[in-house]
C-alpha cells in the first residue's frame, strides 16, 4: 500500500517536471546518468519508482556522470577530485535542470528515495556535448540509437545502486512502463526521424506507441474543431498600441491627461522658474567672488561687488537661496498633489469605462490584466505627466539658460562642448525607444502576474484540495522570472546608456579643463569665468541627463498610457444608456427565430432558430441537456449579448430598442452560485435597491426565510466576507432571494437556484422561493431538479440542436414516455449524466489552457516541446509492470 502511494506521488512529480522542461527527461532516455548524494543514501521503497536521493532542500554535492557501465563504490570515492567534480556539475546543470527540479519537488513532499535510468542499448557520451548549448546537447543526445527498453531500478539500502550490464535480462513490463513514463516527447520525435530514415521500429516500441496514442487524449470531433475557432477581437492587446514608434499625437494625448490641473501645473511651473533661476545664479556669483578675491589688494573698491559690500552681497545671496528653497518646496507639494489627483481621476474614469463594457469584453479579457491597468499603469502615467514633466521642464530651462550663459562667457569652449551633443542625442533616442518597448513588455507581464495571483488565490481551496500548491507556485515563479529578466534587461540598457554618456561628459570636462587652462594662462579668460563656465557645464550636463531621463520616463508613460487609452477608446457593442426607458417589463416574452453563438466562439452555434413564448405572470421552467443553452436564455434576456439573428420581445417590444439599465432594473436574478460582495448582510440585500428603507430590508429577509440572521452577533450588520465566505451555501442563497424580493422585479430568473444545496438548505430555500413566486411577476426557472420542475406552469425543453424540442406542462410531458422530457428525466433518475452538446457552452470564456498556450507562443522559446509534453503526459506504468 505504501509502495503504491509512493509510486503515485512520484509519477505526479515527473508529470510536473516533464511539463516544465521535457528536454531533460528526454535526454535521460538516451544517456546513462546517475545522481548521487555523497553523504548518505536515503532508503527507498523497492519497485520501479523515481524519486529523490536528497533528504534536504538543495544538493550540495550532486554529481552527474556518463559512462558505459555504472561506477563502483571505490570509483565514486575517486570521483571526489575537483576536476571530475567540476565536470560532473557542468553536466548536471546542463542536462538535468528539470530533473533536479523534480528531485527538489519530491524532497518538499517528504519522499527521500533514489533512482536510476538505464538504457539497454548504446548510450550517448555526455563528454561529446558538454560544451554545447542546451538545445544542441539535446539534439545530439536524441541522435543516439533509440532504446527499445529502459530499466529503472530502486533499492532500499544505503549503498550505491548496482545494475546489470547493458542488454542484461529484465522484465519487459518494467521496461515498457519506464519507457512510457519518461519518453513520450522523445519517442514522438524519434519515430519521425526513424520513419524518415526508413528504419523499422521494434515491436516493443510499436506496442507502447499504439497503446499510448489511444489513451493520451480524446478523439476530437467536428464540434471541437469549431470550438477551436476563437474570436478575440474584443481582447485588449497585451502591450497597448502595436506600432513601434510613439507619434507626437500619442505623446500629446498623454500630456493632455493633466489638462484639468492646468492652473496648479502653471503655478508649479512658476515656482520651477524661480527655483531654477536661483540655482543658475550661483555659478555666476561664484565666478565674480573668485575674480574679486584674485584681484583684491585691500582697497575699498576691490571689496565691493555689484555695488554692494561683501557682507551685503552674501546676505542678499542667502535671501535669494532661501527664496529658491521655498519655491522648490511649493513646486514639489503641488506636483505631488496634482499627481495623486491625476491618478485618482484616471482610475475613476477607467473603472467606470470598464464597467460599461459588454459581456464579450469580459469573456475575452482576464480580470488580472484589467486590474494591472487600473493600478500600476495609472501610477506610471500620473507620474509621467506631473513629476516627470516638471523634471523635464526644469532640465530644459536650466540647460537652456546655462547654455546661453556659456555662449556669452566663451563661445570657443561652448563649441567644444557641442561636439559631444550629437552622439549623446542619438544614444538617447535609441535608449528611449528601447526603454519604451521594455516598459510595455514589463507592464504586460506584471498584468499577467496579477492575473495569476488573483485567479489562484481566489480559488485557493480548490488548489489545496488537489494538492496543486507546488504547481501554482511554480507557475507564479515562472512569471516572476520573466519579469526579473525584463527588469535585468532594463537595468543593463540603462547602465550602458548612462555609463557611456557619463564617460563622454567626463571626457568633455577634461578637455575643457585643458583648453580653458590655456585660455586663463593667455589672459583670454579669468579664473572666475573659467570656474563659472565649468559650473554651468556641470549644470548643462545634468540638465542633459535630466532630459534623457525625462525622455525615457516619458516613453514609459507612453507605453503604459497606450494600454489605458486602448481601454478608454473601446466602445461596447451594447450601450447601456441608449434606448427607450423601460417602466414595466410585464407582458409576454417571445423568442422569435433566435440564432446565437458566443462572440468568442463564433463557429459554435448555441441557438439555431429558437422560438418560444412565455405568457405574462406565468411560471416557466427551461430544461435541457448540459450545454443546451439554458443559461444562455437568461443572458440574452438580460442583454448581456446580442442575438446573431432573430428578435426577443417583451410585450411586443424588441428588447434591443430598450435602455439596458432600465430593463435590468425590472429583472431579478437568483443564480446557482449566488454572488455576495464584501460587506454586511444588509448591504447585500439592498444591492439592487440601495435607497430601500431599513424596514423593507428586514421584511425581505424574513420573507426569504433568513431566520439565521437572528443567531448572528451583529445581525444584519454581520460582515459576509469576500464572496460571502463567512456564510453557508444555503444562507447565501436565501440572501440572494431576499435581494430579489426587495427589488420587486417584473421578471424573475432562477438559474439552478437549488441545485448545489443539501436537502435541509433546499427545503428552506424552496420555502423562500414559494413566497417569491406568489407575486405577479413572470418567473423563468432554469433547473433539472424534479421539485422545481413540477411546480412550474409550463416546461420548455431544449434539444442539442439549439431549438425547442417540446413545450407543455409536467403532466402532459411526463405522460408520454417517448417525449424528450421523459427521456431526459429518465436519464437523470438513472444516475447518468446528460450528454453534453459541445465542449464550449460551459461558458464563452477562453479556457486557461488556451490562454496560457497563446501567451507562451509569444514568450517561450521552447514552446513546441512544452506543448508536446503537455499533451503527452506520462501515465502510470501499472499494467504490464504489475503483471510481470
Amino acid at each position: 500500500m505504501r509502495n503504491s502511494a509512493v509510486k503515485t506521488r512520484v509519477i505526479n512529480g515527473l508529470c510536473l517536471a516533464q511539463k516544465y522542461h521535457p528536454s531533460s527527461l528526454d535526454s535521460g532516455c538516451t544517456s546513462h546518468f546517475r545522481v548521487v548524494y555523497c553523504k548518505r543514501f536515503a532508503a527507498a521503497e523497492s519497485g520501479f519508482v523515481i524519486s529523490t536521493v536528497l533528504p534536504q532542500p538543495f544538493p550540495p554535492d550532486c554529481f552527474l556522470t556518463s559512462k558505459q557501465t555504472p561506477l563502483s563504490t571505490s570509483e565514486w570515492a575517486e570521483d571526489a577530485s575537483s576536476t571530475r567534480r567540476h565536470k560532473a556539475r557542468q553536466s548536471f546543470n546542463m542536462i538535468s535542470a528539470a530533473a533536479r527540479r523534480a528531485l527538489l519537488t519530491r524532497v518538499a513532499e517528504g519522499l527521500p528515495a533514489t533512482a536510476r535510468v538505464f538504457p539497454c542499448g548504446q548510450t550517448a557520451q555526455l563528454s561529446q556535448v558538454r560544451c554545447l548549448s542546451a538545445t544542441a546537447a539535446r539534439k545530439q543526445l536524441i541522435a543516439a540509437p533509440p532504446p527499445p527498453k529502459i530499466l529503472l531500478r530502486a533499492r532500499g539500502d544505503a549503498t550505491p545502486f548496482r545494475f546489470g550490464r547493458p542488454g542484461s535480462p529484465s522484465p519487459l513490463g518494467v521496461a515498457l512502463g519506464a519507457f512510457r513514463l519518461f519518453s513520450h516527447s522523445w519517442r514522438g520525435q524519434e519515430k519521425i526521424k526513424t520513419g524518415a530514415g526508413g528504419k523499422q521500429e521494434t515491436k516493443a516500441d510499436e506496442l507502447v506507441t499504439s497503446r499510448d496514442e489511444e489513451s493520451l487524449d480524446f478523439k476530437k470531433s467536428e464540434k471541437a474543431a469549431k470550438a477551436a475557432q476563437v474570436n478575440l477581437s474584443a481582447r485588449l492587446s497585451k502591450e497597448g498600441k502595436t506600432q513601434s514608434n510613439a507619434g507626437l499625437g500619442e505623446i500629446w494625448r498623454l500630456v493632455k491627461v493633466a489638462r484639468p490641473e492646468i492652473r496648479w501645473l502653471a503655478l508649479a511651473c512658476f515656482f520651477l522658474v524661480i527655483g531654477s533661476s536661483v540655482t543658475m545664479s550661483i555659478p555666476f556669483s561664484v565666478g565674480r567672488v573668485l575674480d574679486l578675491a584674485s584681484k583684491g589688494d585691500g582697497n575699498g573698491d576691490n571689496t565691493r561687488l555689484f555695488g554692494l559690500t561683501l557682507n551685503q552681497f552674501f546676505f542678499g545671496l542667502g535671501a535669494i537661496l532661501t527664496l529658491g528653497a521655498m519655491a522648490n518646496y511649493g513646486r514639489i507639494v503641488l506636483l505631488r498633489i496634482v499627481g495623486e489627483r491625476v491618478v485618482a481621476r484616471l482610475r475613476s474614469q477607467l473603472y467606470r469605462r470598464t464597467y460599461v463594457q459588454d459581456a464579450e469584453f469580459f469573456d475575452a479579457n482576464r480580470v488580472g490584466d484589467l486590474i494591472s491597468r487600473l493600478s500600476s499603469d495609472t501610477v506610471i502615467v500620473g507620474k509621467s505627466v506631473t513629476q516627470n514633466l516638471s523634471d523635464g521642464l526644469r532640465s530644459l530651462f536650466s540647460g537652456g539658460a546655462g547654455f546661453a550663459i556659456m555662449v556669452w562667457t566663451s563661445p570657443k569652449l561652448t563649441g567644444l562642448l557641442l561636439l559631444m551633443f550629437p552622439p549623446i542625442a542619438i544614444g538617447a533616442f535609441f535608449y528611449g525607444r528601447a526603454i519604451r518597448n521594455i516598459s510595455r513588455a514589463l507592464q504586460k507581464n506584471l498584468g499577467t502576474l496579477t492575473k495569476i495571483a488573483e485567479e489562484r488565490l481566489g480559488n485557493i481551496k480548490t488548489s489545496q484540495a488537489f494538492v496543486g500548491e507546488v504547481q501554482e507556485v511554480g507557475r507564479y515563479n515562472q512569471q516572476i522570472r520573466r519579469i526579473f529578466a525584463l527588469g535585468k534587461k532594463e537595468s543593463l540598457t540603462a547602465a550602458t546608456f548612462f555609463a557611456s554618456t557619463g564617460w563622454a561628459g567626463n571626457m568633455t570636462i577634461l578637455a575643457m579643463l585643458i583648453v580653458g587652462g590655456s585660455f586663463v594662462r593667455s589672459g583670454e579668460m579669468s579664473i572666475g569665468d573659467l570656474t563659472s563656465f565649468m559650473m554651468y557645464t556641470a549644470f548643462a550636463g545634468s540638465s542633459l541627463f535630466g532630459l534623457s531621463g525625462f525622455y525615457s520616463e516619458l516613453m514609459k508613460g507612453v507605453g503604459a498610457a497606450s494600454r489605458l487609452f486602448e481601454l478608454q477608446d473601446r466602445k461596447p457593442g451594447i450601450h447601456q444608456t441608449v434606448g427607450v426607458r423601460v417602466v414595466s417589463a410585464q407582458g409576454a416574452i417571445r423568442f422569435n427565430d433566435v440564432s446565437f453563438a458566443y462572440p468568442t466562439r463564433p463557429a459554435v452555434r448555441i441557438f439555431n432558430g429558437l422560438s418560444f413564448e412565455i405568457p405574462s405572470g406565468s411560471n416557466v421552467c427551461v430544461v435541457g441537456p448540459s450545454g443546451g443553452g439554458k443559461s444562455t436564455v437568461a443572458s440574452l434576456l438580460l442583454r448581456f449579448y446580442k442575438p446573431n439573428s432573430g428578435t426577443i420581445t417583451i410585450d411586443g417590444v424588441d428588447i434591443s430598442s430598450m435602455n439596458v439599465k432600465s430593463l435590468r432594473r425590472r429583472i431579478g436574478v437568483v443564480s446557482q452560485e449566488p454572488v455576495l460582495f464584501s460587506g454586511s448582510i444588509a448591504e447585500n440585500i439592498a444591492y439592487g435597491n440601495p435607497m430601500a428603507p431599513r424596514a423593507d430590508i428586514v421584511s425581505a429577509a424574513r420573507r426569504a426565510n433568513c431566520n439565521f440572521i437572528s443567531d448572528l452577533p451583529d445581525g444584519l450588520e454581520t460582515q459576509v466576507g469576500a464572496r460571502g465566505s463567512q456564510l453557508s451555501g444555503g444562507q447565501k442563497q436565501r440572501i440572494a432571494i431576499a435581494r430579489a424580493l426587495l427589488k420587486d422585479p417584473d421578471i424573475l430568473i432562477l438559474d439552478e437556484a437549488t441545485s448545489a444545496l443539501d436537502a435541509e438548505s433546499e427545503t428552506l430555500v424552496n420555502e423562500a422561493l414559494a413566497v417569491l413566486l406568489r407575486g405577479r411577476n413572470t418567473t423563468i426557472s432554469i433547473a433539472h431538479r424534479l421539485s422545481t420542475i413540477k411546480r412550474s406552469d409550463q416546461i420548455i425543453v431544449l434539444n442539442t440542436e439549439g431549438k425547442v424540442a417540446e413545450i407543455g406542462n409536467y403532466t402532459k410531458l411526463a405522460a408520454d414516455p417517448e417525449s424528450a422530457f421523459s427521456k431526459l428525466m429518465e436519464w437523470q433518475m438513472s444516475g447518468g449524466e446528460v450528454p453534453e452538446k459541445r465542449s464550449s457552452d460551459s461558458g464563452p470564456h477562453i479556457t486557461e489552457a488556451e490562454e496560457m498556450e497563446q501567451e507562451d507562443e509569444l514568450e517561450d522559446e521552447e514552446v513546441p516541446e512544452a506543448k508536446q509534453a503537455e499533451k503527452e503526459r506520462p501515465q502510470r506504468p501499472d499494467d504490464e509492470a504489475g503483471r510481470q
